[in-house]
């Protein structure tokens, strides 16, 4: 048995379902399943009750969730006690980002934190740079303290504190040669015949270009997936495909063959710091995100 099966277990007892818990712990269903497998047949018992696609609590898995709560509670004060010597101590500032940091100029505002910081402390940035998904499940499991994200579709937003930052819009993005270039805008119907390329499904960019597909009864897939922003724009360059992006993530000086068509229909992101609110911060990340909440207003 391991703390993080106990969160799993807990998450399934609040939402009612693996599917809904996996995806507010940021894990596949399938892990998910895994670890309360394990979890029961360790313990000699069964936790659930399985009927359909709802689970309920045995007898006995309600009085074990009373011991898990404990637990996990327990453990959580532990660690806050224990951080409020660690704190004193570290000036690193654990930052977790998806990969917009230089497309936002946001590489920028974390130099000017730095320079400006007491001249006797030295700053640590820990910075991680991964998918949304790898970037909430570092901020749960404490890898992490403060992460930039996009907001969209995220879930249980009551655990979180925010410094909103952007409001990205989208737009088509395409070869200059491609025959979308003479409209002055586009509508998804108008996006039919051409392939389209995307960031993975992991990304919430590729959720809300989907959906937005998909609200106009639209079954449009992708033809090509990719992990980064920047080896999409690539692709484009020698290209028939078409891709939508927010307009702050196209570089047309970086990508001089590519252009942008404004959309009918507006379509957003909003991306945003966040922390857990029961995350204890180091002073120095304090600070830092102090420093966000005056200079950094939504755009």
């Amino acid at each position: 048995m391991n703390l993080n099966q106990l969160k799993y277990f807990l998450a399934i007892v609040k939402t009612g379902s693996f599917s809904n818990a996996a995806d507010d712990m940021y894990i596949s269903q399938s892990s998910m399943s895994k670890q309360i497998k394990a979890l029961e047949t360790e313990l000699g018992i069964d936790l659930f009750k399985r009927e359909h696609s709802k689970v309920y609590l045995t007898d006995i898995g309600a009085e074990f969730a009373k011991y898990a709560e404990s637990t996990v509670k327990q453990h959580n004060d532990m660690l806050l006690y224990l951080d409020e010597f660690a704190t004193k101590k570290s000036n690193t500032i654990r930052f977790g980002s998806i990969p917009v940091v230089s497309s936002y100029g946001l590489s920028g505002q974390i130099a000017d934190f730095t320079n400006n910081y007491n001249p006797n402390i030295n700053v640590v940035i820990d910075m991680h740079e991964n998918n949304q998904q790898e970037v909430m499940k570092e901020l749960f499991d404490g890898s992490i303290d403060i992460a930039l994200i996009r907001t969209d579709y995220l879930e249980n937003t009551e655990a979180f504190d925010f410094i909103p930052y952007k409001k990205d819009v989208f737009v088509l993005v395409c070869n200059k040669e491609h025959p979308l270039t003479a409209k002055d805008s586009v509508t998804p119907e108008d996006l039919l015949p051409y392939p389209l390329s995307l960031l993975d499904v992991q990304s919430v960019i590729y959720t809300i270009v989907t959906r937005a597909f998909e609200s106009h009864g639209i079954d449009k897939q992708p033809k090509c997936l990719t992990t980064r922003h920047k080896i999409l724009m690539e692709i484009l360059q020698t290209s028939p495909n078409i891709t939508l992006l927010p307009n702050s993530l196209v570089d047309l000086d970086a990508y001089p063959h590519l252009t942008t068509v404004p959309l009918t229909e507006e379509l957003t992101s909003n991306v945003a710091l966040i922390k857990l609110k029961k995350r204890r911060l180091n002073k120095i990340t304090k600070d830092f995100w102090t420093y966000w909440q005056k200079t950094l207003p939504l755009q």
